[in-house]
Order: structure tokens, then C-alpha cells, then sequence
């Protein structure tokens, strides 16, 4: 037991250097490149942050153990939801966007709405993940796209006042090594959590919903936590919605390429139709205002509710 609490230490101090390196980098991008910090986080810091869901999922699928693959990806995206867009408001005064956020708010409702829809309907689950691999491809490529758009449009005058900034061969070497960095700390945080609850008898569907979710998420909530603290407000949303649409579609994808059956229960689903719909009005209703600090607590009430339904289910 003392071992995998080493390992567990070990693990999350991983992520949280790994984390801290890659969103300072990852505004250094954002000034080289002249893109908006928002399409940064949707894009390079998602992605980034969500390779321990990738990592676990693409194990557990080469196990055949689908419930904890699929569970994982479903947990993590409500926890993005209901504790790390919380720990967000709290974390500092959180602004929402008015262009960019709102329409990938509508992205993300639009790609849950299709994830959701799909896994309930009678589908071979290959071409299932070829479609979501495909749709993960074709978002990330007209992220660039509306981003280079930007930089005469929206972010015009922020542009402006931007320096030349140069992205160096060594910064990349450093955003790779941050980027494995956090796989190494999100394997290792994982792999000692499911290690500490072998005791507990839950399935590996309950344990991707729960506490395999809250490890996976630990770099999402770091990268929460550190772009608050530099006042990066479109880095803080854009991760959050990157991530779970990476999750969905790209990490989804992957699942499905090696599933062959569908273990979430329609209770799950509805709980991440409802996280996801909830996320999107409160983008939507506080849209060039700050998101007061009530909407976090009523947001960590309702995760504690279903993390509690969760743990009486075995």
C-alpha cells in the first residue's frame, strides 16, 4: 500500500509540472502564432490535457475492458463540467467570451447531442469510430481556420498589440516533453487509484465514472487553476470545451474502433446530456459578464449528488 501511494505523489507531481510548463508555453504559442489564446486551449492544451483519457482508454480497450473506457471518457467530461468549470469561477473572476466561446459552446451541445444519439442507436461501432475520428479531424481543422479568420476580425486589436514572438525549436522539445510528461503523470495517478479501490467491488464502468475520472481530469483542473492565476480567461474555457470534445469524438473514436459492445447505462447519459446542457446556457446567459460564484456551488452540489448516486451503485 505505501507503494502506491509513492506512486500516487509521484503521478501528480507529474502532472502538476507538466501542466504549469505547458500553458506557459502554450500562450508563448498563442503570441507567436497570433492566435487567439482560446483557440489554443481548444485545440494544443485539449488535447494536451486530455492524453491520460486517451492513455487509459486505449489500454483499457487492448484489455477489452470497454466499461472502464467508455466510463472514463463520460465521468471525466461531466468533472469537467461540474468541478473544473467551477474550481474556474472560484479559481478567479471568469469572463465569458462573446464570438468564439458561444459558438464552440454550441459545438460541444451539437457533438454531445450527436455522441449520445449515436451510442443509442443500432450502429457497427467501427464505422461509428471512423465518423467521430473523422468529425474530431474536420473540428480541428476549421478551429485553424476560424482562427486565422480572427486575427483581422475579432482579435484584430488584440493582435495589434502583440510583439513578435518566437517559438524556438527548444520550446517545441520542451511542449513535446510537457505534453509526455503528463501521460507519465496520469498513467501513474490512475494506475495507483484503481490499485487503493480493487477493495471496494465496483465495477470498472463505476470506477471509470468516478474516481478513474477525477485522475484523468487533475491536468485539466491544474490547467484551470494556473490560467486564472495569469488571467488567461479564453485559455480556462477553451480547454475545458476542448477537451471534452476530444474526449467524445477523437478519444471516443479510438474506443469504438475496438468495442464491441455499448456499457453505459442510459443514467449515465442523461447525466452527461444534462452537465453538458448546463454548462452551455451558463455560457450562454453570462455572455460578456463574469459568472458569479453561486453557479459553482450549486455545480459542485450536483456532482457530489451523482458521485454519491454512483457510489451506491456496484
Amino acid at each position: 500500500m505505501y507503494d502506491t501511494f509513492l506512486k500516487l505523489f509521484i503521478g501528480i507531481i507529474f502532472l502538476l509540472v507538466s501542466t504549469k510548463i505547458l500553458i506557459k508555453l502554450a500562450e508563448k504559442l498563442s503570441l507567436s502564432l497570433k492566435i487567439s489564446p482560446l483557440v489554443i486551449g481548444l485545440t494544443v492544451v485539449a488535447l494536451g490535457t486530455s492524453l491520460p483519457e486517451l492513455s487509459v482508454a486505449s489500454i483499457a480497450s487492448l484489455k477489452s475492458d470497454i466499461g472502464l473506457a467508455a466510463g472514463n471518457i463520460v465521468g471525466a467530461n461531466i468533472i469537467n463540467i461540474l468541478l473544473v468549470f467551477p474550481a474556474a469561477i472560484l479559481a478567479g473572476k471568469l469572463r465569458i467570451g462573446t464570438t468564439k466561446t458561444q459558438y464552440n459552446a454550441l459545438i460541444l451541445l451539437v457533438v454531445t447531442a450527436i455522441f449520445v444519439v449515436l451510442h443509442l442507436i443500432p450502429l457497427g461501432n467501427f464505422p461509428l469510430g471512423l465518423f467521430l475520428i473523422g468529425l474530431a479531424i474536420l473540428l480541428t481543422i476549421a478551429e485553424y481556420k476560424w482562427a486565422i479568420f480572427g486575427r483581422t476580425h475579432e482579435d484584430s486589436t488584440r493582435m495589434k498589440k502583440v510583439g513578435n514572438e518566437h517559438f524556438t525549436s527548444w520550446k517545441w522539445f520542451i511542449l513535446i516533453a510537457a505534453i509526455g510528461g503528463i501521460v507519465v503523470g496520469g498513467y501513474l495517478t490512475v494506475s495507483s487509484i484503481e490499485h487503493i479501490s480493487l477493495i471496494t467491488g465496483y465495477s470498472t464502468t463505476v470506477l471509470g465514472l468516478s474516481l478513474t475520472a477525477l485522475a484523468t481530469t487533475l491536468p485539466e483542473l491544474l490547467t484551470t487553476l494556473f490560467s486564472q492565476r495569469d488571467h488567461e480567461e479564453k485559455l480556462t474555457i477553451g480547454n475545458i470545451i476542448g477537451s471534452n470534445i476530444y474526449n467524445l469524438l477523437f478519444i471516443g473514436g479510438i474506443i469504438s474502433l475496438f468495442s464491441t459492445s455499448k456499457p453505459i447505462q442510459i443514467r449515465d447519459w442523461i447525466a452527461l446530456s444534462s452537465a453538458t446542457i448546463l454548462f452551455v446556457l451558463v455560457i450562454k446567459h453570462y455572455s460578456g459578464q463574469k459568472v458569479p460564484r453561486w453557479i459553482a456551488f450549486v455545480s459542485f452540489a450536483i456532482l457530489g449528488g451523482y458521485l454519491y448516486m454512483l457510489s451506491t451503485t456496484n
